[in-house]
């Protein structure tokens, strides 16, 4: 475990190494070119007069989102031959119905991470961390970093919130805060409670932080400490949910694992990560099906995943109370 500090100096670390600035232009500036080497590319047709460099390298979200800007489906997009891909780009660009401002966020100088648009307000991790730095009183602990080209999640507790909920079971409370910087997401800051036995967290369905990166970035930094207080009250309340999952009995939890795998499509293998988990620590009450739930999160492919399947335990654990 690492304590906020070594976060935030992660953070700053990454700032500077990526170097990232956003530069404004319109998509008809450009000619798209789709290289041999897998390394598709924006070419400016004249000389840049706002910053941008004469070639831009996109990495693979950015492509997305441009095939997504322009309408061409990206399935169809990256199945086709390299001459076809620049053919579909000119054409559909040059009969482009809808805006063609954006903004390029660009890192180490030429690569573009994101297409988004001329409105989308920066809101980036160094900006979050610098902010939370403030409400840390330096007795929190990290128990996930988790930073990729996409999204950034970190997960905080608290030592002096842990609670024995049974014997030999130790729980914290704690905040899950969750970035975009490429658009993906909104700023979201959110309580959680963190299960030592097996490292897996519980994140709450009330989402108090929900800052769209759009409009006036003073908006999210004013919010930010009512966030945090409020979200502290949320991990408060998923504790005594948690607990009284205890003693809620459920006759057949396998049925109801198999009813949740496919309300929510799950995957073969997401399915299996649930079935494996819960045969690891059987029980015969809504606990049980919720820690599976969450437990079997720890085997997704990313974070952003991860994050989605401990919020389905959360729902897993309301939609069991009231029943």
């Amino acid at each position: 475990m690492s304590d906020f500090n070594s976060v935030h100096e992660t953070v700053e670390r990454r700032f500077n190494e990526l170097q990232p600035v956003d530069r404004y232009g319109q998509l008809n500036q450009f000619r798209f070119k789709a290289t041999e080497n897998n390394r598709p590319e924006l070419r400016s047709f004249a000389d840049s007069t706002n910053g941008i460099p004469q070639t831009l390298i996109l990495k693979e979200h950015a492509l997305k989102q441009l095939c997504t800007r322009i309408g061409v489906p990206y399935s169809f997009f990256s199945k086709c031959p390299p001459p076809l891909q620049e053919f579909n780009v000119a054409w559909f660009k040059q009969n482009l119905e809808k805006e063609k401002d954006v903004m390029l966020r660009i890192v180490q100088s030429n690569q573009v991470r994101a297409i988004v648009s001329d409105r989308y307000a920066t809101f980036d991790d160094i900006e979050l961390f610098r902010i939370l730095a403030d409400f840390m009183d330096g007795t929190e602990e990290v128990v996930i970093q988790s930073f990729e080209d996409k999204s950034s999640h970190v997960r905080i507790t608290w030592p002096s919130n842990a609670e024995e909920i049974q014997p030999g079971d130790v729980v914290k409370q704690g905040l899950h805060i969750a970035n975009s910087e490429v658009g993906m997401r909104s700023v979201t800051i959110m309580g959680m409670v963190y299960r030592l036995k097996c490292k897996n967290g519980l994140v709450s369905r009330e989402k108090r932080g929900g800052f769209r990166h759009i409009g006036n970035p003073e908006r999210i930094r004013s919010n930010v400490q009512q966030v945090i207080e409020d979200v502290k009250n949320d991990s408060e309340r998923l504790l005594e949910k948690f607990k009284r999952s205890l003693v809620k009995e459920i006759e057949k939890p396998i049925d109801v694992i198999e009813q949740l795998a496919q309300n929510h499509d799950l995957t073969q293998d997401e399915y299996k990560a649930i079935l494996d988990s819960f045969m690891a620590e059987p029980s015969k009450n809504l606990f049980g099906v919720v820690n599976a739930v969450s437990n079997s999160a720890q085997r997704c492919s990313d974070m952003d995943r991860r994050y989605e399947v401990e919020s389905l335990a959360s729902n897993v654990l309301d939609t069991g109370l009231t029943v």
